[in-house]
């Protein structure tokens, strides 16, 4: 046989050969993912492509921003706007059929609004206006009328 170092110079190549393969086969690798983050020739790498889906994400939330402000101003309008409305039809005197007096209320989601009613009778018909606060009016109210009030307020339209 030969010499023990020849054996132990033989070895150390083949690790070293190993070795290089190892750190070849790494560096495809990492070559093939920094081309991927670089992109190919003529396309954006993925630092660009973040850069604009962040821009993109920003102006997204200013918009969402301005649309929960919209949306805050459309709450408050139709918690104003008439939405609880009622009818209650009546005989307003007692010669009279038909059921031809009527209470209306008409009223927003806090209670506020108006209530008309308009007792019909057999030469004349009158009509009146009230307005409603929080389901109460300064002026006195007839039975008929805080019944179509809380007709309103339990939401049955007649």
């Amino acid at each position: 046989m030969t010499n023990p170092a020849v054996w132990i110079a033989l070895a150390v190549g083949v690790v070293a050969l190993a070795a290089s393969v190892g750190v070849f086969l790494s560096y495809s690798s990492v070559r093939r993912r920094l081309l991927v983050l670089q992109g190919k020739a003529g396309q954006a790498d993925i630092l660009e492509a973040t850069a604009r889906q962040v821009e993109h994400v920003n102006v997204l939330r200013e918009e969402i921003r301005g649309l929960s402000s919209h949306l805050a101003a459309l709450t408050e309008a139709f918690r104003k706007a008439t939405q609880r409305v009622a009818i209650y039809r009546y005989d307003a005197f007692e010669d009279m059929g038909g059921k031809l007096s009527f209470s209306a209320a008409f009223l927003d989601a806090n209670g506020d609004g108006v209530v008309v009613t308009c007792i019909n009778g057999r030469q004349e018909a009158r009509t009146y206006a009230k307005p409603v606060e929080a389901a109460r009016s300064v002026y006195n109210l007839s039975p008929e009328e805080e019944e179509a009030i809380r007709r309103a307020l339990a939401g049955q339209v007649g």
